[in-house]
């Protein structure tokens, strides 16, 4: 893993900061970022799948498009479900949700993001893929499934913050507690709402860190892999 994934370096954060997003100039150098991140995500995947858990890998976009309005505000690679189990949804749901059910954005995923502050491990349920989203709400609706999803969020590492959308309130994942985290599911709509799960590296420690900064990245994704499991829906 050392030697699969560069150091992060400063560069790489800069070529995101908003005089430089919509800059074509930079796509060069955002591309060695993309390919940063993916390495990430592929050790991620192959770790995951060491594990029992099977994942499909994807990077997002490194130059200005249609689809990030033209300007990059951050690099992403990210994980979701298998092919396999992807096409398994779109078949469930028919030919009209299935398009939304089998696009592997439209998921619960494991992403490693990088902007011009920090970089990220996060889970993140997207607000179209309902279905992991009514699943945890209702799992976390009865005693037993709220006790265990606390469970679950207070063995992560420390720092995993619990967000929804763009909402400033922070859930610290190692003190979570029912009480709380019900305030939490009485807000949370899927449908309208993104949840996060993120963990932060500011970008002077992850150029400080060198080589072991990949590896808190990986560590942190495979560490969510039992909270991911909780989430899914499976027909």
């Amino acid at each position: 893993m050392r030697t699969a994934v560069e150091p992060f370096q400063e560069r790489d954060f800069l070529v995101y900061e908003k005089g430089r997003q919509d800059n074509e100039e930079y796509n060069a150098l955002r591309l060695l970022v993309r390919r940063k991140l993916k390495a990430i995500a592929d050790e991620t995947r192959t770790r995951a799948k060491e594990r029992g858990t099977e994942l499909a890998s994807q990077a997002g976009l490194h130059h200005p498009y249609v689809f990030n309005a033209y300007r990059v505000r951050e690099q992403r690679a990210y994980l979701c479900r298998s092919d396999a189990q992807r096409k398994k949804l779109a078949r469930y749901f028919g030919a009209d949700l299935g398009k939304d059910a089998e696009t592997h954005y439209i998921q619960t995923v494991l992403e490693v993001s990088l902007d011009h502050q920090v970089v990220e491990a996060a889970l993140r349920i997207h607000p179209q893929a309902w279905w992991d989203g009514e699943n945890l709400r209702k799992k976390v609706a009865a005693e037993p499934g709220m006790e265990e999803w606390c469970r679950l969020l207070r063995a992560l590492p420390p720092g995993f913050q619990l967000r929804m959308h763009d909402w400033k309130k922070v859930y610290w994942a190692r003190e979570a507690k029912p009480f709380h985290l019900a305030e939490y599911f009485q807000a949370y709509t899927p449908g309208n709402h993104w949840l996060h799960l993120v963990r932060e590296l500011p970008k002077e420690d992850a150029v400080a860190m060198g080589g072991d900064a990949p590896l808190w990245l990986v560590d942190s994704l495979l560490a969510l892999l039992p909270v991911y499991a909780f989430i899914l829906w499976e027909p």
